[in-house]
């Protein structure tokens, strides 16, 4: 699976580019998870892209050609929002589409591949009718996904009362002495990309403050939580580095995993 996404998604040994550009290199690991589930922690470099302080030379002028470009483009890979419109008005959708009897949660089925366009893009023609009905599917189920994936609950492993609920028992993200939310929720949100001109630093647009950035493509291939970053800053990048690198050194195996593999053995 994950090395379908790196040829297919990112292009790598391909011959097409990747959702994000092309591909220069890549660094990351696959963890298995307690449900045997594949989990990705990955960082790409796209062939051609600046450093992070030749950026911020270049992002400085508000004028500049260079910053309306790496606008438009980093709002067009990932975003902090909803397709269709806010959380709650997903909510209401998602809601009014359960009810329905032919009604099919996305996270349990396999994504529909795009109608082929016309030549022309006539948007007149059955084809054009095909790919703009396919389109408002693909906005509604992404963003049914992202609803029912990524948004963030502080306490979802506590009762009302604020008790540890024995049906889920983990340590949640306000496990601390501060009791302050350790994945960061709520985020702060933009209503337009700005640049601070006094640090150069680059906030993307980002409407809802319970989700994190995602790829909506990649949510709706792979139909399940997913978090997409630009890392814009050398502080950044060695914060990720060193997160996945702790994951390529972890050291021993789960319990759980050690047992599972060794009856999977005794099945063979």
């Amino acid at each position: 699976m994950v090395k379908a996404f790196i040829k297919h998604v990112l292009g790598v040994d391909s011959d097409h580019e990747g959702i994000f550009g092309e591909t220069s290199a890549f660094y990351g690991t696959v963890e298995q998870q307690g449900r045997l589930t594949l989990h990705l922690h990955l960082l790409l470099w796209i062939r051609g892209c600046l450093s992070p302080d030749e950026i911020k030379r270049r992002i400085m002028d508000p004028s500049s050609e260079f910053q309306r470009q790496l606008v438009e483009y980093l709002e067009g890979v990932h975003k902090g929002e909803f397709i269709t419109g806010t959380q709650e008005y997903v909510h209401e959708k998602v809601m009014d589409a359960e009810k329905q009897p032919d009604y099919m949660d996305p996270t349990e089925t396999l994504p529909t591949p795009p109608p082929v366009p016309c030549n022309t893009r006539c948007s007149t023609c059955d084809h054009c009718t095909a790919l703009e009905k396919w389109t408002k599917r693909y906005e509604f189920e992404t963003d049914d996904i992202v609803f029912k994936t990524n948004v963030h609950t502080c306490g979802s492993n506590l009762k009302r009362d604020g008790t540890q609920d024995a049906r889920r028992n983990w340590v949640g993200c306000l496990d601390n002495v501060w009791r302050k939310c350790k994945a960061r929720f709520p985020r702060p949100t933009f209503k337009t990309t700005e640049v601070d001109l006094a640090t150069g630093n680059l906030n993307v647009k980002k409407g809802e403050p319970w989700i994190n950035t995602v790829s909506p493509v990649i949510s709706y291939l792979f139909r399940c939580n997913t978090d997409v970053t630009s890392l814009r800053s050398g502080t950044a990048i060695k914060g990720v580095l060193l997160y996945v690198s702790n994951y390529v050194t972890k050291p021993a195996l789960k319990t759980h995993i050690i047992f599972d593999t060794i009856r999977s053995m005794f099945q063979k």
